[in-house]
């Protein structure tokens, strides 16, 4: 069986695995603090839910899984609850106490319209967190289109009539690092369809691999904190509004 890096993570300890996936310790962060925000029985979107990954923050919730089902081939999506273009999503206006959309904006050739629709289905006061990379491999290919800045993420939001409330840095430089280092034994010893020359090679892998994928990424996880700045980082996440009604009232004479 051959393990891409999703399945030598899974086979680590959580506590070592959770530094080294480091763009989703700031999704799980983001995910913990809207399931501890949103009220039991709130209507949440999931906007590019894939196979569903991410339901069970939500079990006190209305969780409405959408996704248009071709971003990766090896993906079991017979759990969403709608199937759907997020570009033209199928709901009524203010429909959504709130939304998620973690790592698919990415994924849709047309961001601009698609913001604008989880806006649209968004109630006035209504939250949606969301997060995208900015420095990142080409993956599920060919629907890879954009990266993200997070000038390019402010403006998406507020031209859908948002405004952001918190903008977070995917780690700094260091966690950037990391993540480019633990591909370093793929690199340098790619697996080929020869498995039995690649078992010759393990003397040489496995000490790169302890070096690249497990050591320094593990260091470099506690050096980040010394990046202030963060704009060399892997991606953002965001938390963005959409403003209370009374908030478009025309103000009195």
């Amino acid at each position: 069986m051959r393990l891409g890096r999703e399945g030598q993570l899974a086979l680590l300890p959580k506590w070592v695995s959770e530094k080294l996936d480091v763009h989703l310790w700031e999704t799980n962060r983001l995910l913990a603090q809207a399931q501890a925000e949103l009220p039991p029985g709130a209507r949440v979107l999931d906007a590019g839910s894939g196979e569903g990954q991410y339901r069970h923050y939500f079990e006190h919730l209305r969780y409405v899984g959408v996704d248009l089902a071709v971003g990766d081939q090896t993906w079991d999506y017979t759990g969403l609850d709608t199937q759907a273009d997020l570009s033209r999503l199928p709901f009524a206006d203010d429909s959504f106490d709130a939304a998620v959309c973690f790592q698919v904006l990415e994924h849709v050739n047309e961001p601009a319209l698609v913001i604008g629709e989880i806006g649209r289905v968004l109630r006035p006061g209504g939250r949606f967190y969301l997060s995208a990379p900015m420095a990142w491999h080409q993956h599920q290919k060919p629907h890879d289109f954009f990266r993200y800045t997070s000038y390019g993420f402010t403006h998406l939001i507020e031209k859908a009539g948002m405004r952001v409330v918190e903008m977070r840095p995917w780690g700094g430089y260091f966690w950037f690092l990391s993540f480019n280092f633990q591909m370093m034994h793929d690199r340098l010893f790619p697996r080929g369809d020869n498995d039995l020359a690649y078992l010759l090679k393990l003397p040489l892998i496995l000490p790169i691999y302890l070096v690249f994928f497990l050591l320094l990424p593990l260091l470099l996880f506690y050096l980040d904190r010394l990046d202030r700045v963060k704009d060399h980082t892997l991606g953002w996440a965001c938390i963005a509004e959409k403003p209370p009604a009374d908030e478009h009232a025309p103000t009195p004479a």
